[in-house]
Order: C-alpha cells, then structure tokens, then sequence
C-alpha cells in the first residue's frame, strides 16, 4: 500500500445481526483517501456515514474486505494496538462536543497526554498551543464547559483532538449543533487545518451546505457509493448591460476605451481576490473562485471600482453580476457543467449594479458576517425548468472623496439606467 494513502477500504461490507433479519449497513465499498485531503461523506440518515467513520477509527469491524490505516491493515492488529493507533494517530470531534463538564477548557485539552506519559507541565503547555491553533484565548483555558458558547466548546474539541499530533482528524456532524454562523467558522478552522497543516479530514454530514467545504464530497446511500464530486467552485459571470447599443450610441473607439477600462477593473480584482480567469468573449467574463466568500468579494469590489469609475465618466456604466457555486468539471482552461450554466443564467437576470447570487452562495456567505443580502426572488432561468431563488448582495457605493474601506449592508445597488 503506498505511504502516500492515509485511509483504504478494500471490499469493505458491514452488517448487524439485529432482530431476525440481518441489516446491510455497508456494501462492497472500495475508498482511498490521501495524506492531506479533506473528504466529507455525505447522506440522509442510515446511508452509511457512522458505520464507516467507525470502521476507520477501528471502533468497529468489516464484515468483510479490509480498512486500512496508513498502510496496516486493522484486522491484524489486536485491540491494544487499534487503541494505540487512536490515541496517537486519529483524532475524534463529534456533534456533542463529549467535554468533560467538571474540567476545565485547557484540562479537557491536555487529558489524552496523560495515557502517552507526558508530564503535567509539558502537557499544560502543549494544550495552550492546541488552543491556540484554534484561535482561542488564553483566557478560555480556565473556563468550564458551562461557561462557553458552542462554538467554542466545539473549538475546545477540536484542540483536544489535535493535542496529540494526530494524521487523521475524523469529524462526526461537528456543525450539528451549532447556529449556521458558527458552524461556518468551525468549517473554515476544519479547512484552514487542512490546508496550513496537510492534516487529513474525514467530515461526515448530512449537510451539502457543510460537504461543499470538503475537496471531495462522496455520497451514500444503502450503504453504497452512489455519487462522487471532486471539490466545488464558485463561478462568476460578469458583463456590461446594454453593450451593443451603447457601441452604437458611443461609437468604436470611445467604447474601446470604457471597455479597456472595465477589463482591467476585472482583472485586476480578479488577481487581489485569488479568481481564475476562465473566459473572456467581448464584454463577458467567466471566472471561478475557490471559495464562495472571495468571489462576492471580488463582485462586490468590480461593482465599486466601476461605480467610481462613473462617477468621472460622462457615460456610466452599469454592470450585471452572477455568481453560482457547486460542482464543476474542467477541462484543460475551462469549466463545464449545471453549475455553469446556472451561474449564467443568474447574471442574464441580473439588473443594473446589481450582484446576484444562487442561495447557495448567500448559505456558504451568510454566516460570516462580512456580506448582507436582499430578499430573496424567484426568478425563470433560461432554459433551466422551474424557478432559482436568487438574492441581490446589498453593498454600498464607493465615494471618490473617500478612503474608507469597503462598509456592507444598508444601500443596495441601484440600477442605472
């Protein structure tokens, strides 16, 4: 088995003999996960998900196939060992949090080292550093469960799973208790974890809104793989309203040169938020994004840096942004699929000055704080059946006499004519 794979299932089934008829909770699942991929699992309830998580952790036994860790199969390992491999290299959040009420943050942090022989002291002080990884105060460490709110015992937990260094973090709905704003800032932490320390992470939700964080969302059903998706992507359409008659009134070259203009606009936010250049045709920009927040950002500073620009012109210009994020695939340079073409079609319905985003996006961007939306709408994308609900990301115009930062929330866009 290469080193290189952290997890392996090979032919993996699991079944419960409960009552007289045998229930199948896994069937013939075959799985690999790399050292350093963040992997959510993905179903209603009884799809699966637990029964695997605990067939990795190796709290549970395959009926048959075999689970391997890092390369050693957990069948030939006796229970001392499978407690070993825990301890020292798995680490579990769950849903609950499992805090003990009676000790403090930084005690419920530093208990695990006790069982690998490191001293009060040492273990003291590496449950500071834990909580600090997960950006909490010094202050916290004192406290009891009692006295913090969710999402900090949740961070609490999340330190506890890592104060041993662990190369596998498992996570059992660990946003499920939590309101949506700070189950996207565990999500972000999970994430940032990820990314800063190559550490794996197998996420296991019933929430698409929570799998879209991972870099590879698998979905059961009966205890089978019915579905994979490589990532998601958040991609962005961008053009100028009424460019063909403003080319008419305007003529070529003084349109060249608001179109010169607004490329570099685009381009340059594209750059200051992490986007991709996708496709430019004319006046329309596709871009993607790796995370939904940076691309309202971007959309959000184009609006701005244009609606300065207007304020100079004797032409204004008004632009319609979309902006969609879900799966995608891609092809070489390009981006093909639903999301596409959803994200498409949410700009042609866009108004002047306006930023319109999927509900989607406003989930994945919401609870953070940094955008405020509109009321939502229905509206009839071309040809797609039925309606999308969209919303208009309210944003506040740029004043050129100002150098404030950019402030959300109580002047929506409005259209120019």
């Amino acid at each position: 088995m290469a080193t290189h794979i952290a997890v392996a299932l090979e032919e993996v089934s699991k079944r419960y003999n409960r009552g007289p008829t045998p229930v199948a909770a896994l069937h013939e699942v075959n799985l690999r996960i790399a050292r350093g991929e963040f992997v959510a699992f993905l179903g209603p309830s009884g799809s699966g998900k637990s029964t695997l998580l605990n067939l990795i952790a190796g709290i549970d036994s395959p009926t048959a196939g075999r689970v391997l860790i890092g390369g050693r199969d957990l069948a030939y390992l006796p229970d001392n060992a499978r407690s070993d491999l825990r301890l020292r290299q798995i680490g579990f959040v769950f849903q609950g949090f499992n805090l003990f009420p009676t000790f403090t943050a930084e005690e419920n942090v530093s208990w695990p080292l006790e069982f690998l022989g490191v001293g009060w002291r040492e273990a003291r002080r590496r449950a500071g550093e834990a909580l600090d990884r997960v950006a909490l105060p010094p202050s916290v460490a004192c406290r009891r469960p009692a006295q913090l709110s969710g999402g900090e015992q949740q961070r609490v937990a999340i330190a506890r799973a890592l104060v041993t260094e662990p190369q596998i973090l498992l996570a059992d709905e660990p946003t499920g208790n939590l309101d949506s704003h700070t189950g996207q800032t565990i999500l972000g932490l999970m994430r940032r974890l990820n990314a800063e320390q190559n550490l794996t992470i197998v996420l296991v939700t019933h929430s698409q809104v929570a799998a879209s964080h991972a870099q590879r969302a698998i979905e059961l059903r009966d205890g089978q793989i019915v579905r994979e998706a490589r990532g998601t992507v958040t991609i962005m359409f961008s053009d100028i309203v009424g460019f063909t008659s403003l080319t008419e009134r305007l003529g070529d070259q003084q349109m060249q040169e608001i179109l010169h203009t607004y490329c570099s606009v685009v381009r340059e936010q594209i750059a200051v938020h992490g986007g991709f250049e996708v496709k430019v045709q004319g006046d329309g920009f596709m871009i993607a994004f790796p995370s939904a927040r940076k691309a309202v950002r971007c959309a959000v500073a184009i609006q701005r840096s244009m609606s300065a620009f207007g304020e100079h012109s004797a032409t204004p210009i008004a632009l319609r942004i979309g902006l969609h994020t879900g799966e995608a695939t891609k092809e070489g340079y390009d981006f093909f699929g639903r999301s596409v073409i959803v994200a498409a079609r949410i700009s042609a319905v866009a108004r002047g000055g306006e930023v319109l985003v999927s509900s989607m996006v406003r989930e994945l961007t919401i609870g953070t704080g940094d955008f405020a939306f509109g009321a939502g709408r229905e509206e009839a994308l071309k040809g797609l059946s039925g309606t999308q609900l969209v919303y208009a990301v309210m944003w506040r115009r740029a004043r050129p006499d100002s150098d404030a930062s950019p402030v959300w929330g109580d002047e929506m866009s409005q259209s120019v004519a």
